[in-house]
């Protein structure tokens, strides 16, 4: 393609892309509540009944409405009758409707209704928000929760007249005080314009690169781009900057890991005081009003007041960290370094935080650099807002995540990098993986199966393979049996004594969670329970999940649009279709194995939270999140490599593709050979967006993060 046909093209593509971005319409994006009465302290209304409307009048306070979120409780029954939301104006004239069935509803959660476009309302007008039910009865329906003290409008319920809803409305037959437990979403515009314009400079751009490529192929086909130093140039400030920027313990069960890393920074290693100081108690309660209520907000002035706080470490009140210790180690360290200088709880959180974040990012380098192949997909994982979230907390979840990275690339190494046989140091080196796993957290030991990646030949001789792959099995059957018994050792529960739990009397009412119960459960019908795991993954929670994997951050409260979670994981997936190297081979019996160790997986996890966080007789698991399975990624993502696309897209971006095709046979591939090893343009070109992506993704994060805790005008 000669200069000038690129020329004409580019600009062509500029003007076909300006006029296209102008007239679509970009809704504005419901990032945070114009408007939230959610409370700690919920009522729970009657329930959503055939002939009943359930009304909740509200004012708006910007000119656009564009979505409604509503909180509701199953009652602890599995409810399946329809429910309808319908939102009239104050002229009774209809602007929403959604009938949606009891089953999709998540218990306690909120239940989003975002509109298609923003509904002009006009600031200061009202609407009307309805409920009902053409089929709901006592035992079958859905229950409203509702703000006791806190009013935005009435709030009331409304006997149904035939098909009359408009003239029903007025036949009032009780009043609540108070007002639904929703959030409103509002703004002042009917277009998101920012995006836009991020959009009109990314087809700048796009059309810069089509009309100048040849002379930007030139340029790709020097440089090297290293994934290990982009993600420490990108990871450490990014993740520094949500170790400040999220309040004090706004991270799921921050002030549980808080006490822990205390515990440990005092060299309690075994739990045998459960006591911390009253003033890291009282610091988590300060900041405790943000937890999962969006309307709330903080300040600098009011985290700064923490900051005359004395520790006082000899006032003490009983606490219940967990039992782990070996993920709480740098944060302990960080936290011993403050309080030798007496420094205040704040100080120590925020020291916790920095090694915290230090250490696994460290970990996740050597992880990129050591593995031979797979390194993009390492990074792009380990650059999620998710991952760089909790690097900058105090959570476990963090080194967890790193070891289980270092832990995937020294077996890849091994398989594919190392030329020397292995020797007793190198299983060494694989065992103490495995264990420091274990003492993370157990489920992810089993990653020590990739030990089967390995040749024989590289052991020397085959019985030694078959011998130390024996070895292999029983020392995962070993840490499987006593793993428990050494986790709760160390964790401080290394009493033999057992102590008989009482019978419940008949007036004693059960607990919520019944892991004894659950477990029958599950033994009195394995495949069945396997059906309910797999619907309660993959068809009630898939979404969510997905969302938590990628970047709900905050309390679980601050997510980022659906469009970039989305974006994130396919091109993820991208990466691991056209990204392949020459010295790694995955053949169907490695990636059947790879299956099956993400099976187990998530066997494991979603058991853990149906038997410790599920009450007895639902038909679904509750709890799991993204953040559970992102140790095990990079295997899932192992599943999709290939080595067909990658020298294709090589070849058709290659500055010789022209010399290839009219080379003789003979020379054909010495050319093709140079291209894949030498030039690469496809790949660095792919590099370079990957980048990008991932910054503008992780600015957006920081910015909706700012936006969700802090009073900052959008």
């Amino acid at each position: 393609m000669s200069q000038i046909t690129r020329a004409i093209v580019g600009i062509l593509f500029l003007l076909i892309s300006v006029v296209t971005i102008t007239l679509i319409r970009i809704n504005p994006h419901s990032i945070t509540p114009t408007r939230s009465t959610e409370s700690r302290m919920a009522g729970i209304m009657e329930g959503i009944l055939k002939g009943n409307l359930i009304i909740q009048d509200i004012t708006v306070i910007k000119d656009y409405l564009s979505g409604v979120d509503l909180v509701f409780s199953q009652g602890g029954r599995n409810n399946t009758n329809e429910i309808t939301f319908l939102l009239l104006d104050a002229n009774f004239k209809e602007l929403y409707k959604k009938s949606l069935s009891a089953v999709d509803i998540k218990d306690a959660t909120l239940t989003s209704f975002q509109f298609e476009d923003p509904i002009f309302i006009g600031t200061g007008k009202m609407v009307h928000l309805l409920l009902f039910s053409n089929d709901g009865t006592q035992n079958n329906t859905v229950s409203p929760l509702y703000n006791q003290t806190d009013s935005i409008g009435q709030l009331y319920v409304s006997q149904v007249t035939g098909n009359d809803l408009v003239g029903s409305i007025k036949n009032k037959v009780r009043k609540y005080n108070g007002s639904l437990m929703l959030r409103t979403y509002g703004t002042d515009s009917s277009q998101f314009w920012l995006l836009k314009i991020f959009l009109y400079f990314l087809c700048v751009v796009l059309s810069c690169l089509i009309i100048w490529f040849s002379q930007l192929r030139s340029t790709l086909a020097r440089i090297r781009i290293m994934p290990e130093w982009v993600f420490i140039f990108i990871a450490v400030p990014a993740s520094t900057v949500f170790a400040f920027i999220t309040p004090p313990l706004q991270v799921p069960d921050e002030g549980s890991h808080f006490s822990r890393a205390y515990q440990i920074s005092e060299f309690d290693f075994t739990r045998h005081n459960n006591t911390g100081p009253a003033s890291m108690v009282r610091m988590d309660s300060v900041f405790g009003h943000l937890h999962f209520l969006a309307g709330e907000k903080t300040s600098m002035a009011e985290i700064k007041s923490q900051l005359g706080v004395k520790l006082e470490p000899s006032r003490r009140v009983a606490v219940s960290p967990p039992a782990y210790t070996l993920p709480y180690i740098p944060q302990a360290l960080g936290i011993f370094a403050g309080r030798i200088t007496d420094s205040s709880p704040l100080t120590l959180m925020y020291l916790g935080r920095i090694f915290n974040l230090l250490i696994s990012i460290l970990l996740l380098f050597f992880a990129i650099r050591i593995i031979p192949q797979f390194k993009w997909i390492f990074l792009l994982l380990a650059l999620m807002p998710k991952t760089l979230f909790l690097f900058g907390s105090l959570s476990y979840d963090s080194l967890t995540i790193s070891l289980s990275f270092l832990t995937i690339a020294v077996f890849f190494y091994y398989a594919y990098a190392c030329e020397r046989n292995i020797g007793w140091k190198d299983l060494a080196v694989m065992a103490l993986m495995v264990l420091l796993l274990l003492f993370c957290k157990p489920p992810y030991f089993i990653l020590g199966l990739l030990f089967f990646f390995i040749p024989g030949k590289k052991f020397g001789a085959l019985y030694k393979y078959i011998l130390i792959a024996i070895g292999v099995v029983t020392f995962v059957l070993i840490i499987y049996v006593g793993g428990p018994v050494a986790a709760g050792y160390f964790s401080g529960n290394n009493s033999t004594t057992e102590v008989a739990a009482a019978a419940p009397s008949d007036t004693t009412p059960l607990p919520v969670i019944r892991p004894d119960d659950q477990i029958k459960i599950i033994k009195s019908d394995i495949p069945a329970y396997l059906k309910l795991i797999v619907r309660s993954g993959f068809d009630y929670y898939r979404s969510y999940i997905l969302k938590s994997f990628v970047g709900v951050l905050g309390w679980i409260d601050v997510e980022l649009p659906d469009i970039l979670t989305w974006s994130y994981l396919i091109l993820i997936l991208m990466a691991a279709l056209v990204l392949s190297g020459e010295n790694v081979r995955l053949g169907l019996p490695k990636k059947a194995l790879l299956f099956l160790l993400l099976v187990i997986t998530f066997i494991i996890v979603e058991s853990a939270m149906y038997i410790y966080a599920t009450k007895p007789g639902r038909d679904r698991v509750f709890g799991v999140q993204g953040r559970y399975f992102i140790p095990m990624a990079p295997l899932f993502f192992m599943l999709f490599y290939n080595k067909y696309l990658n020298p294709v897209l090589n070849l058709l971006f290659s500055k010789r593709r022209s010399e290839y095709n009219k080379a003789k046979v003979k020379s054909k591939p010495v050319i093709y050979l140079e291209i894949q090893e030498k030039e690469q343009l496809f790949d660095k070109a792919f590099y370079i967006f990957l980048i990008g992506f991932c910054v503008f993704t992780l600015l957006y994060s920081i910015y909706i993060t700012l936006i969700r805790y802090y009073n900052i005008e959008t």
